[in-house]
């Protein structure tokens, strides 16, 4: 919860308490410190839902105070087992409503632990020479839109710090309108979301520093929020000196905001036989790839200054690293092995699809795996996996895998994470945790932890400033990582 909403729902307490033992003078200072409280955290941290009973109980409580200053002028009484029922529902609610307010609450994302500021930017990107295959019309050409985190000149940058959200609020209404109808949820329940900050300055300059920055790469899940979902991630690995670079592949996501207003949806399908879904999985992973590509050489363009000088010589294009979760952790993999540039990867917790012809990575690689990796691997092992398109699928992977580990690579997974564990999503909330979406770790812990191996593994292999501690075997600062 925010300051003044915790100073709020206290003053609610309090007026309930004194109306109940009929403290007057009390009732009336807790009503206008409560009204103050109130007024403050609409003007300067702004209504949300979740706090509706605090509000009504402030708003009741002062109307009360009132109405009892005449009953007591005319003599009249309420019947008071009927009093204290309203006292006793109002306590309920208001404890309702203060655990609703702290299980969903307004998101500011974990401070990056490096020694620079974050800046940020995003882009627009056209790739003339590619026709769009996820739409029909022949004339149609790939966009993308990427947006880009660095490391910032000033160690307080001037200007407000970036919403995660657009603060368009058409823009912002579309939004959670389309994860609103992917939950099946009415769509205020995500208004509230409209309040979350993250820790980057919309272009501030670059740092200075006498040498160019790396280069990571990062590729959404399908039929996710994009790049939106791995803010905490990038944030933290510029504020350590890279440059990151957030792809929102068109059409795979939830919703893809381009500048000119359009909001483009998820065209992905169910209901597939599981060959149909590697087969789908090998084209559309092909189409991504084909993005990375196409953004490496326009980050060379902007690196070489042909358009907004800001980035001008401070892009390291000999030194690129991909980071991917889910399917864009499998394409992570296979980008890796298709696109010489990128020297090194990491697959969070990505389904391998499209690796007969893969088999000999020979760049580190580092796989970061959920606890339900363990669980299947273990379930193929002795035999309880019994459909044989599914255990010849998993054994394939498995096989690939330790193929890579021979070559240097590294499998870690994780006790206690789900598969969005790996994403900004587990800091959303921790009811997530009843769904399935997000493993019994805390959303704090999952995200340092991740963001732990993903910074070893990185300064290890692209800044060779690391040994790669992490990566050599279990931790006692991180006991949940385990190396099977």
């Amino acid at each position: 919860m925010r300051s003044i909403e915790m100073v709020l729902v206290l003053c609610g307490a309090l007026q309930l308490l004194t109306l109940m033992l009929r403290m007057r003078k009390a009732s009336r200072a807790a009503g206008l410190v409560g009204a103050g409280a109130l007024a403050a955290h609409l003007i300067f941290e702004g209504y949300r839902w979740q706090m509706v009973v605090p509000y009504t109980l402030t708003l009741a409580g002062i109307l009360i105070v009132i109405l009892r200053r005449a009953q007591d002028e005319n003599g009249s009484k309420v019947w008071k087992p009927l009093r204290y029922l309203g006292y006793g529902t109002g306590c309920l609610l208001l404890v309702a409503s203060a655990l609703l307010a702290s299980a969903m609450p307004v998101l500011r994302m974990p401070e990056p632990e490096g020694e620079y500021a974050v800046g940020t930017e995003t882009f627009h990107l056209v790739d003339g020479k590619r026709e769009e295959t996820f739409t029909e019309d022949p004339d149609d050409k790939r966009e993308l839109m990427i947006q880009i985190w660095y490391p910032a000149q000033q160690t307080h940058p001037a200007g407000n710090r970036v919403s995660l959200f657009p603060e368009d609020r058409q823009l912002f209404e579309a939004y959670t309108k389309v994860y609103a109808a992917e939950m099946n949820l009415p769509a205020y329940v995500f208004d509230y979301w409209k309040y979350f900050q993250t820790n980057a300055y919309e272009r501030t300059p670059i740092a200075s520093s006498g040498k160019p920055f790396p280069l990571v790469l990062i590729s959404h899940g399908e039929g996710t929020a994009g790049r939106l979902l791995y803010v905490s991630q990038a944030e933290n690995l510029a504020s350590h000196g890279y440059i990151v670079v957030g792809i929102d592949h068109t059409y795979s996501t939830l919703a893809t905001a381009f500048p000119d207003g359009r909001l483009i949806g998820y065209t992905g399908h169910s209901g597939e036989t599981v060959e149909d879904l590697f087969d789908r999985a090998e084209r559309v992973g092909a189409v991504w790839t084909q993005d990375i590509a196409y953004v490496i050489r326009s980050l060379e363009q902007l690196n070489d200054g042909a358009f907004r000088g800001g980035f001008l010589g401070r892009i390291d294009m000999n030194r690129i690293g991909m980071l991917g979760h889910s399917f864009g952790g499998a394409t992570a993999f296979r980008a890796v092995n298709d696109i010489p540039n990128i020297r090194v990867g990491i697959n969070m917790d990505g389904t391998l699809y499209g690796i007969r012809e893969r088999d000999g990575m020979d760049k580190p690689f580092l796989f970061l795996e959920s606890e339900d990796f363990l669980t299947w691997k273990t379930k193929l092992e002795q035999g309880e996996i019994t459909d044989p398109t599914i255990q010849k699928r998993l054994s394939a992977e498995l096989a690939t895998i330790g193929r890579a580990v021979d070559h240097g690579g590294t499998m870690i997974a994780v006790k206690g994470a789900s598969h969005y564990n790996f994403t900004d999503l587990q800091l959303f909330t921790e009811m997530l945790d009843l769904t399935g979406m997000t493993g019994p770790i805390k959303g704090n812990r999952g995200t340092r932890l991740v963001n732990a191996y993903v910074l070893d593994f990185f300064d290890k292999h692209l800044k060779g400033t690391g040994n790669g501690e992490l990566l050599k075997g279990p931790s006692p600062q991180y006991p949940e990582v385990k190396f099977p």
